[in-house]
């Protein structure tokens, strides 16, 4: 469709929404080249045949579009609506009209006023005026970008109302309708030659005289053919279809080969149903109708693509066996994005590209789509030859063993070549006959395992998300190369299998892209073997750890992800140490609507090759920590470690540590359960403590003491003084410390409980035993274990904790710094606090009642902790915002609500900041540094640094207009700063003596623990502003 003469923005409202100083790539406007990114159709849709009047994008991605028509009819709204929503990248339509700017949801169903006007408009979220609501209308975009706008219209927002979703739900209604008569495969092949006629149809590739020439002209539209009362038409629609695409998709209904057994007879009642999911007006699995459905003269080929990779993971047999999960299309495109800009011209150009785990193709698909863009650009065309189409389609391979994922990678691929064909030059190709290439089995392998291929290296690069996981009793192909290569896969991980595997056969100056899972690859310590070995043989790039992000980026996902990409290295080649990106994104308000992914500048850091394989636990830890946090973590580690006292119980015979002399550590038992040994699993182990001593439930223990436990356990599957597995025995009896392996995530602290009673428990307790003689040091180390000092340790040092289980191993345990009090910074400190904390024990042990997490004795307890190990106020801070705000905003689901974390900080945060960053400085200059808030707004506030004044004042001018102010700075400096302030936060721009911080107003970037860190990077920002000019001026920008 196009709307008619585009008209734009006008002067006013430019001004007004405080855009004139944004530019491409983040606004675009008719006439505007695009870039050759992601969405560069989806862009030129809009401006070219929807005759919008701008586009903005967030982080690359389309998010507003604008429409400027001061007579623009109900209908062209319903219209420009319809095909955005279709579409499904854009979230907000903006209409603007003389001084008035209504606000629709682009996530919202298409929708039709009766009679064209009047009534409540769903779609619709505010009407602002250019005069009365002059503030909002100024602070919208940035809102947009801040994420504010989308949570304060949640509402408007819901993801279930996307195309995407709306399309998913009706293939999985329409699957399941068809396929207890057809059969799975006959069922997902019908739907899918079904939505390739609707795709032919609705781009009007195919028209009314195909389907008159099929039906004896009794039907004019695909429609009409489900609707018929026989499947003749049906049938004959496909013969004409078989003769004039080619490409095995229509070589008969409900099949894509003909020699294997005889396809399924088509009723029409499957008709019927088939007719349901191609108008799309009706919600199938509950029968509600809609005025509107979807359409697929809109609908981008990759979002197909990804839907139906969706649609197959849901419904596979073999979902959790396989370790295989759908990909999102906007986590394809990040992926994508990333290898383009690290490939070199001549790949692009004639490159080949392989997925070795394809799934229905959303990679192969992003990376033909952005070929074709880039040899359009490169051509100047707008179209490019389907000649040079095909021939871009050949140089993509892929594979999987599951062969109905590669049908639908072919089906993708054969509508992204109709997708991007001339049209006009589409009718004489289809007359020709046999129009699309053969991909299936050609460049497309069904049931192809990745090693199964010779180890050649043929490949430019290799990308994609293979499976993470080995299956459950079954040797994969991947172990088996694994075994046969002596290359190692920790835990069996099928992910380690695909690293070795394309080392092996992606050129010497090839790159590789995957996805890959963050524990087994990145963070678990007992990987560290293989990483070593990684590190060796290939030569990492960059690497994204998306950890923070798990439940935003994947529905229903369990593990976190991560991108690393990397290149072959020979195994003759000297080694020396090198630095590679490592981003680590962070989950916030952007990420609800799941399509535009900040990375700010504090999230991308650099890593050192032999610092990594030095430290097994950087990769885990640099996702949260920075200068203040490593120089605290460095301090507590030069103490000695609680493993230097304590002797695991596997190793006390060997190293001849007894109870009585030694502190040992173990685990409980594990029942020895009576259906189990009745059908000879396993064999017992005599353990009458089961039978004479109190059980203590794990979920029972509270924290800090154990209270009196009276009742034997009782459980009726349980064989009576037996276990499969006696455990640490020793453990059982007092004096100890129980502590859980797990640790609440909502709590963040470690519940260790020290006791006087003997009590028997199960191995999801460990059991620290000492000698009678140390119970004092029993009780301060209770103490310790339980305060936040110790909880935040964990968080930074342990694999599981802040990225996937929250779960603490006895290994990590035993890393905690714990020193006696004569060891301590300030020894005579130390002894007091220690005995106030032996105080506190004692206390709750004569009280005898459980101590819940709230209780005011953690208080007093932290504050006795920072004493002991000599902290100061900023560490203490350090260690208190993590606990305030950083761990309870780990990971957040999507229904998590919004995170204190995200908010808007407070004038009191903000002074804070401004205090301690300015306090901070004094330090690295020789006078005062002095803080200043010059101008806010509701998304960004501005901060003065300089090392002229004296006079510090920390509180925001009241018409400081943060607009006006950054025009200013814009205009003393020599070059442009981007608009989007969100992806450069903390952009700093050196004016003569004055540093300029412009920082968003999420709490994030107002924290003490952000100030100490920033005051690094502001005074060598300082230094080299000033050193630069000394030489060609007075401004600088960094970031």
């Amino acid at each position: 469709m196009c709307r008619g003469m585009t008209q734009e923005m006008p002067g006013a409202w430019r001004e007004a929404l405080a855009l004139n100083q944004r530019r491409a790539p983040e606004l675009y406007q008719p006439g505007d080249e695009i870039d050759a990114g992601p969405h560069a159709d989806a862009i030129r849709f809009a401006l070219e045949e929807l005759g919008l009047s701008a586009v903005f994008c967030i982080e690359q991605v389309p998010t507003i579009a604008f429409l400027a028509d001061a007579s623009v009819t109900a209908d062209a709204i319903d219209a420009v609506h319809r095909a955005l929503w279709n579409q499904g990248v854009m979230s907000l339509l903006l209409v603007i009209s003389d001084d008035e700017l209504r606000a629709y949801s682009l996530v919202r169903r298409p929708f039709q006023l009766e009679g064209g006007g009047g009534g409540q408009d769903p779609r619709l979220i505010e009407t602002l005026s250019l005069v009365r609501d002059a503030l909002v209308v100024r602070e919208l975009v940035r809102s947009a970008e801040s994420g504010r706008y989308w949570i304060e219209h949640d509402q408007f927002f819901d993801p279930s109302d996307r195309v995407d979703s709306v399309l998913l739900d009706n293939l999985l209604a329409a699957y399941r309708e068809l396929h207890p008569s057809l059969g799975i495969d006959a069922a997902q092949a019908l739907l899918m030659q079904s939505m390739f006629i609707a795709y032919l149809e609705d781009r009007c590739i195919i028209g009314p005289e195909v389907f008159k020439d099929a039906s004896d002209e009794k039907c004019t539209s695909f429609a009409d053919i489900l609707a018929a009362s026989t499947t003749t038409h049906f049938e004959d629609l496909f013969i004409w279809l078989r003769g004039a695409f080619n490409g095995d998709i229509f070589n008969a209904p409900c099949a894509f080969d003909l020699d294997g057994p005889k396809p399924p007879q088509v009723k029409t009642s499957h008709l019927g149903v088939l007719g349901r999911f191609r108008h799309g007006r009706e919600e199938m699995a509950n029968g509600q109708l809609r005025f509107f459905g979807y359409d697929f003269k809109y609908i981008p080929v990759a979002l197909i693509s990804a839907v139906y990779d969706r649609f197959l993971k849901e419904e596979a047999i073999k979902k959790n066996a396989d370790g295989a999960f759908y990909t999102p299309m906007f986590l394809a495109d990040v992926v994508v994005n990333q290898l383009w800009e690290a490939i070199s011209t001549e790949q692009k150009q004639s490159g080949v590209f392989a997925d070795p785990a394809c799934g229905s193709g959303v990679f192969l698909v992003r990376v033909f789509q952005r070929l074709v863009a880039d040899r359009r650009r490169t051509e100047r065309r707008k179209f490019v030859a389907w000649e040079d189409l095909t021939s871009i389609a050949k140089r993509l391979r892929g594979g999987d063993i599951n062969a109905t994922a590669v049908r639908v990678a072919a089906f993708s691929l054969y509508i992204a070549l109709l997708e991007h064909s001339n049209p006009r030059d589409l009718p004489q190709l289809i007359a020709k006959g046999k129009l699309l290439p053969s991909l299936y089995r050609v460049t497309l392998l069904p049931g192809q395992d990745f090693f199964a291929i010779d180890d050649q290296p043929v490949i430019d690069i290799i990308v994609g998300n293979p499976p993470w996981k080995g299956r459950s009793g079954e040797a994969t192909f991947a172990q088996r190369w694994c075994k046969t290569h002596n290359r190692p896969d920790p835990a069996n991980d099928i992910a380690w299998g695909f690293i070795w595997k394309a080392l092996k056969v992606v050129k010497p100056d090839g790159l590789i892209a995957f996805l890959l899972p963050a524990m087994g690859v990145f963070h678990n310590t007992s990987a560290q073997t293989a990483r070593r070995l990684f590190l060796k043989f290939a030569r990492v790039e960059r690497i994204i750890n998306f950890s923070d992000l798990c439940f935003q980026l994947f529905d229903g996902a369990e593990r976190p992800t991560g991108l690393a990409m990397f290149r072959p290295v020979p195994e003759d080649a000297q080694r020396l140490p090198y630095r590679f990106d490592y981003w680590v994104p962070k989950a916030d308000l952007t990420l609800r609507l799941k399509r535009i992914l900040m990375l700010r500048s504090s999230d991308r850091l650099r890593l050192r090759s032999d610092e990594v394989d030095a430290d097994p636990a950087l990769f885990k830890r640099r996702l949260w920590t920075r200068s203040p946090e490593e120089r605290l973590l460095q301090f507590l580690k030069s103490l000695p470690r609680l493993g230097e006292y304590v002797v695991e119980s596997k190793r006390a015979r060997g190293a001849g540590a007894t109870r009585s002399s030694h502190w040992i550590i173990g685990q409980g038992f594990q029942p020895a359960l009576r259906d189990r040994v009745e059908a000879g699993k396993y064999e017992t182990k005599p353990l009458p403590e089961l039978e004479k001593l109190p059980f203590l439930d794990a979920d029972g223990l509270t924290g800090l003491v154990v209270p009196p436990q009276q009742h034997v356990a009782q459980h009726p599957n349980w064989l009576p003084g037996q276990a499969r597995r006696r455990g640490f025995v020793d453990g059982f009896y007092a004096p100890h410390i129980l502590i859980p392996q797990g640790i609440e995530r909502a709590v963040g602290r470690l519940r260790a409980a020290y006791s006087d009673q003997d009590f028997i428990f199960q191995d999801s307790l460990q059991s620290l035993a000492m000698p009678t003689t140390d119970k004092r040091d029993a009780k301060l180390l209770t103490g310790i274990l339980n305060s936040r000092l110790a909880g935040w340790f964990y968080f930074h040092e342990s694999a599981n904790l802040g990225t996937d289980r929250a779960k603490i191993l006895q290994t990590e345990l035993l890393k905690l710094p714990f020193a006696k009090p004569h060891s301590m910074p300030d020894p005579a400190v130390a002894n007091e606090a220690a005995e106030q904390i032996v105080q506190l024990i004692d206390k709750l042990l004569s009280d005898a009642t459980p101590v819940a997490s709230d209780h005011s004795a953690y208080d007093e307890l932290d504050e006795l902790v920072y004493r002991y190990y000599g902290l100061d106020e900023h560490d203490n801070a350090i260690i208190d915002e993590t606990f305030d705000y950083i761990i309870p905003a780990m990971q957040p689901r999507r229904n998590a609500g919004i995170q204190k974390l995200w908010m808007r900080s407070s004038d009191e945060a903000r002074s804070t900041y401004a205090k301690t960053i300015s306090d901070s400085l004094g330090g690295w200059f020789d006078r005062p540094v002095t803080a200043q808030m010059i101008a806010i707004s509701t998304d960004l506030g501005i901060l003065r640094l300089s090392l002229l004044q004296t006079d510090v004042d920390t509180h925001p001018p009241p018409d400081g207009d943060v607009e006006a102010v950054l025009d200013d700075i814009a205009q003393r400096l020599p070059h442009i700063i981007t608009g989007n302030i969100q992806t450069v936060p903390d952009l700093r721009v050196v004016v003569g003596n004055d540093l300029f911080l412009v920082k968003p107003l999420e709490l994030r970037h107002w924290l003490v623990s952000t100030a100490l860190a920033d005051a690094e990077d502001v005074a060598a920002e300082f230094h080299r502003a000033q050193h630069r000019a000394s030489e060609v001026g007075l401004v600088s920008a960094g970031r």
